[in-house]
């Protein structure tokens, strides 16, 4: 069930790609550890995912190129 939970520090994330399917946690850089699911904030997927609401397909500008990615959930977990 999708909500309109907007994307923010602090939210858990489940994404759809070309690649599948990943879930994990937005966190401030000195938090970040992405062996452990949590990404920094500033990263370029991150970045491109704050504000946006589950159901929304979002375009990310990373290293490898131009992705698209559809945000299947978002829950706050602070």
């Amino acid at each position: 069930m999708l909500t309109k939970t907007r994307i923010g520090i602090g939210s858990r994330v489940r994404l759809r790609d070309q690649d599948g399917e990943a879930e994990f946690t937005i966190v401030g850089a000195e938090d970040s550890d992405v062996a452990s699911g949590r990404i920094s904030d500033d990263s370029p997927l991150a970045t491109a995912l704050i504000g946006h609401c589950p159901g929304e397909r979002v375009h990310v500008r990373a290293p490898g190129g131009l992705r698209s990615v559809m945000i299947l959930g978002a829950w706050s977990v602070r």
